[in-house]
């Protein structure tokens, strides 16, 4: 009797542990096949924000992005500039937010070769990454641009702006070369709303085959004050017309 006892519950755990493994295995091709679908449409990225210009909205397209994004899922922000202006801004809203018990946006300085090397390694522990790179054409520049799918260049409307844009174009054909999955879009930031700049520029960088966004984001004051205030504009919530300037910009990027 208790021999046949023995035989049955033996029998019975082997079941178990059997459907229990079964379901696991499921569960787990089952995320496999999810997450393939969410890198296939470019849900999983690593983008980097670039010019070789400065005074283009660089940290202040960096920060909001990555703030978004951090809003979605695990986000990683790599401050690539040696000015560490998007460490500044990280301090700021560390301050901020530590006192009111808010997740945090996970940043760290890298530069030069290392935006590669390591950063290679640490964006594997999140869904996304953004790096705010240098603004001159610099190793950090050129290494933000390897280790990235998508490069997303904040430009003016003014002739200099047009201008800069030469060297960066030889700095993307050399990135393609050794990294031939990276795209770059073109984002018009600091555009004032008063004058037809835009649609000069806008016809300057089709010339050059470059895919601009249809999003445009002006020079207002709600930016630098959420900036300084280790803020996003969506945050501080005062400039609705701004708020609808990034929403259209963070959409175009996930679509």
């Amino acid at each position: 009797m208790n021999h046949t006892l023995l035989t049955y519950i033996n029998t019975y755990l082997l079941i178990y542990i059997s459907k229990y493994v079964f379901f696991i295995k499921l569960i787990y091709i089952k995320l496999r096949i999810y997450m393939l679908n969410y890198i296939k449409k470019g849900q999983l990225m690593r983008i980097s924000i670039v010019n070789t210009k400065g005074g283009v909205g660089k940290t202040t397209t960096a920060v909001h992005l990555a703030t978004y994004l951090s809003s979605l899922a695990s986000t990683l922000l790599i401050d690539g500039d040696p000015q560490e202006s998007a460490a500044t801004w990280a301090s700021w809203r560390r301050e901020r937010l530590v006192k009111r018990g808010s997740l945090l946006l996970t940043t760290t300085c890298l530069h030069g070769k290392a935006i590669y090397d390591e950063g290679k390694s640490l964006s594997k522990g999140f869904m996304h990454t953004v790096i705010d790179a240098g603004g001159r054409d610099a190793p950090g520049l050129r290494n933000a641009l390897l280790l990235s799918e998508l490069a997303i260049i904040p430009i003016g409307a003014s002739h200099l702006d047009a201008s800069a844009m030469t060297d960066l174009l030889e700095v993307l054909d050399l990135a393609t070369d050794y990294n031939p999955t990276l795209k770059a879009k073109v984002l018009l930031s600091r555009i004032d709303p008063r004058t037809k700049d835009a649609k000069e520029m806008i016809e300057f960088l089709k010339e050059n085959d470059l895919e601009v966004l249809s999003a445009r984001v002006c020079k207002r004051v709600s930016f630098r004050r959420a900036i300084g205030e280790g803020s996003t504009v969506e945050e501080l919530g005062k400039d609705t017309v701004a708020i609808s300037e990034m929403n259209s910009f963070y959409k175009e990027i996930l679509s």
